[in-house]
């Protein structure tokens, strides 16, 4: 760097921090004399001999300048190190000095997005358990199912469970899967005003108390669980679904006992159940039977038109862990027997999984034009 000489009487000392540099300014009113002041910069040293003193401002020091001090002779400043040149100039009357210090590594400054206070949280929407809690003593359905606008869809097992194994080593995880995702695509077309939320889209684990959790937390209207049937029979074949309560018949309780073995998997399922939520959960229960049994038997009614050659199994009750909880009407839809090989090609089948997801949407449907009448 080379040595500058300036001038001047006395004057104040000003700071102003930028992004590329900080500028340096030595102002008095009365003028500025060039011949009685001398600045040198070396190295990263500015000194400015002013031959009077100067004014330190009550500001802080920016990163581009690492000290600074005034004195009855003027001040002198040591600059950082990314600093490569120091320019300067008067102003047209000559009564401010401006020294610019200039960084080669500017600061990114980003860009601000905010643009207006937060907005306030909807409270008359935040339904915690006691709220809920006071609506179901009273014989009411849960607050937020006034208005139809969200439906959750539970493709059955997933992840390290694979459920029922066909004779070819297809995995129900993965049929379920695939129905789940055309049901999905399928309502947001005839449904779009209503938000449709998967408890899986890919093969992970879920556990069971999770899912209705998940039901719970975005304030569900349905809850639709879809399967794949197993039987020790091989010939047994056909769709079914179910709503729940106590299982009435033999066939009920071995569905039920199938899909709950999954639970031994569950780490929540180690500790005590919550005394609060297992209260709820039997009053949605009764509150919900009517609401549940009607989707069981529409989805099943068209399941039946979808596939007229297979079994109508019909609807049945049984006390699935997987709708335990659920504070909306909820059902399980067991599409296909997996374990007949037949049945198991049909699950291989698009047609076969479009047909099937259609009837399950139609029903919604028709279940969601219902309620908002």
């Amino acid at each position: 760097m080379t040595t500058l000489l300036l001038a001047l009487l006395s004057g104040v000392l000003s700071i102003f921090p930028r992004f590329d540099g900080v500028i340096l300014e030595v102002s008095d009113p009365r003028g500025l004399d060039a011949s009685a002041t001398t600045v040198l910069v070396s190295g990263f040293q500015l000194v400015v001999a002013t031959g009077a003193p100067l004014t330190l401002p009550r500001t802080n020091t920016p990163i581009w300048l690492k000290a600074l001090e005034c004195d009855s002779l003027g001040f002198r400043a040591l600059l950082d190190s990314s600093i490569i040149a120091v320019d300067y100039g008067f102003n047209s009357d000559s009564t401010v000095l401006l020294l610019f210090a200039r960084t080669s590594d500017p600061v990114t400054i980003p860009m601000l997005a905010w643009r207006e206070p937060p907005l306030m949280p909807d409270t008359s929407r935040a339904w915690t358990d006691s709220l809920l809690f006071a609506s179901l003593e009273r014989g009411l359905a849960s607050p937020w199912l006034e208005n139809f606008d969200c439906v959750v869809i539970d493709p059955g097992h997933g992840g390290r469970d694979p459920g029922a194994v066909g004779p070819a080593g297809t995995f129900e995880k993965n049929r379920t899967l695939e129905i789940a995702l055309m049901v999905r695509d399928l309502l947001r077309v005839k449904l779009p005003h209503v938000r449709v939320v998967m408890t899986r889209t890919t093969d992970e684990y879920v556990s069971l108390g999770a899912r209705t959790r998940m039901a719970n937390l975005n304030r569900a209207d349905l809850f639709v669980s879809i399967h794949c049937n197993a039987s020790t029979n091989r010939e047994a074949y056909g769709s079914e679904t179910f709503f729940l309560s106590r299982a009435r018949t033999s066939d009920a309780r071995t569905v039920e006992l199938l899909e709950n073995q999954v639970v031994e998997m569950d780490e929540e399922a180690l500790s005590p159940e919550d005394p609060l939520s297992f209260i709820l959960a039997d009053m949605a229960q009764s509150i919900f039977l009517y609401n549940s049994s009607s989707l069981a038997s529409s989805i099943q009614e068209r399941l039946a038109g979808a596939f007229p050659e297979s079994r109508n199994r019909g609807v049945k009750q049984a006390g699935f862990h997987v709708l335990r909880g659920a504070y909306m009407p909820s059902v399980l839809v067991e599409v296909a027997f997996i374990s007949n090989p037949e049945q198991e090609r049909n699950l291989l089948s698009l047609d076969f999984r479009f047909r099937a997801a259609q009837a399950i949407v139609d029903a919604i449907v028709a279940y969601a034009e219902g309620a908002s009448q």
